[in-house]
């Protein structure tokens, strides 16, 4: 949840529809903010909750023609179809657009949520864990929803990471592992590459856009000592241009 006071009133932004019943109780919550009075809560395209803090109408020199527009705590939105209310607050919320502002804070639900997903949980399962609800449809969609916002996605990644951790699997250890693979012939050794390629990606170290480019950047492993591996996972070294390893 986040808070402002302006001119002596305290206003909110709640984080979703639950936390909103959490605090609010069965107030009404309008589900197209495009469509909102002035005073009304309303639910945003990426799924917070937030008041509507003034509704009027302006000449758009935008749009050439008299245009409605709404200010809430994310900034001075036009109400068109070309607008999404969405991101964090600005730093001026008279500003149109909102200042494009990125949502930062993380609720201790979403960070269940996220610890939950980590350990191998499905996102509704993991959602209806961390957040009050019984509906699995509606558990499906804010999962999804979840899942889109890259905050939650770089605190999922984060949970992983310490998961990996936990049991020495580092990303030392993978490259290094992936060296013995590819040193090695044998088609069960391309059997284990593929594992050592699913556990790189849990690590995210693997892009899965660059699956091909990363692949034959192994093939340039063979002759690396440990301290070179280790350059490479800290960008201080680079693969070789030319083919060769260098030692």
């Amino acid at each position: 949840m986040y808070t402002k006071t302006i001119k002596d009133t305290e206003h909110r932004i709640y984080n979703n529809i639950d936390e909103f019943k959490e605090h609010e109780g069965a107030g009404s919550v309008c589900s197209d903010w495009r469509s909102a009075k002035e005073g009304d809560w309303a639910l945003t395209d990426d799924g917070q909750v937030l008041g509507i803090l003034k509704r009027a109408v302006i000449k758009s020199t935008q749009y050439n023609k008299k245009t409605p527009y709404v200010r809430t705590l994310l900034g001075t939105y036009y109400v068109t179809k070309d607008y999404k209310l969405e991101g964090g607050p600005p730093k001026n919320i008279y500003t149109f657009g909102g200042g494009r502002g990125n949502k930062q804070y993380l609720t201790h639900r979403e960070r269940m949520f996220a610890k939950l997903v980590a350990s191998g949980m499905e996102p509704p399962q993991a959602y209806m864990r961390a957040f009050p609800t019984n509906s699995k449809d509606y558990a499906i969609k804010r999962s999804k929803l979840f899942l889109r916002q890259k905050r939650i996605r770089t605190l999922i990644n984060k949970e992983i990471e310490l998961l990996l951790d936990d049991i020495g699997i580092t990303k030392v250890y993978l490259l290094e592992a992936a060296k013995t693979i590819v040193d090695k012939t044998g088609s069960r050794d391309s059997d284990k590459l593929r594992a050592i390629e699913t556990l790189m990606k849990i690590a995210g170290l693997l892009s899965t856009e660059k699956k091909t480019d990363t692949i034959a950047m192994f093939q340039e492993f063979t002759g690396f000592s440990k301290e070179q591996l280790k350059g490479l996972e800290t960008g201080m070294i680079e693969a070789p241009k030319d083919g060769n390893s260098k030692s």
